[in-house]
């Protein structure tokens, strides 16, 4: 019998997500890329959000499309 419980099939989803290299390495590299614009470059928090939500994006449409590959 299936569990009824529905909140738990979409924390398990989101888990496995963020557990997945790919989506960590993608990441990674977008805060990297953020944090170089901050520091280096005096970017204001504008850009450096919009980087880090670009980042997040990409990176959750590439775990997706290699899960159906």
């Amino acid at each position: 019998m299936p569990s009824t419980d529905t909140r738990r099939a979409p924390l398990a989803g989101a888990r496995q997500l963020i557990a997945d290299e790919g989506f960590a390495v993608c990441m990674l590299i977008a805060v990297t890329a953020a944090a170089i614009l901050a520091f280096g470059f005096d970017a204001t928090s504008d850009i450096v959000v919009a980087m880090l939500t670009v980042g997040a994006v990409t990176a959750l449409a590439e775990t997706r499309l290699h899960k159906r590959g």
